[in-house]
């Protein structure tokens, strides 16, 4: 079993009560837009039909997923043709944490994870 399989074993998708996670693009077309998961649990990144458009064309239609399981957060490439990295290292999938850099195609994302107030 995975870290990502056991993270997640028994647990199904949510948002967590005591935190806010928010996603802010650092580098790219879409570079200062920030947005904060407030409804889904499950956001898709690409250039076409996915949650958030990234206009990019190093990135793949479908190119990766952010899947929220209450405390646990992850990262999965959908079989994007560049590749989906997280801190400079190529994944398929991997757990996120505060302040972890995502970047897919010429396109950076930094994740951001805090305690509600």
């Amino acid at each position: 079993m995975t870290p990502v399989e056991e993270a997640i074993q028994g647990k199904r998708m949510a948002l967590p009560d005591d935190r806010m996670i928010g996603l802010r693009i650092l580098e790219g077309a879409d570079a200062g837009h920030a947005f904060v998961l407030s409804k889904k649990c499950r956001i898709t990144f690409g250039r076409d039909g996915a949650d958030l458009d990234v206009q990019d064309p190093a990135v793949s239609k479908l190119h990766c997923a952010i899947e929220v399981y209450g405390d646990v957060i992850v990262l999965r490439d959908l079989g994007s043709a560049s590749g989906t990295f997280l801190n400079d290292f190529q994944i398929k999938d991997e757990l996120l944490k505060d302040k972890d850099n995502i970047r897919l195609g010429g396109t950076a994302i930094q994740i951001h994870v805090k305690k509600k107030k």
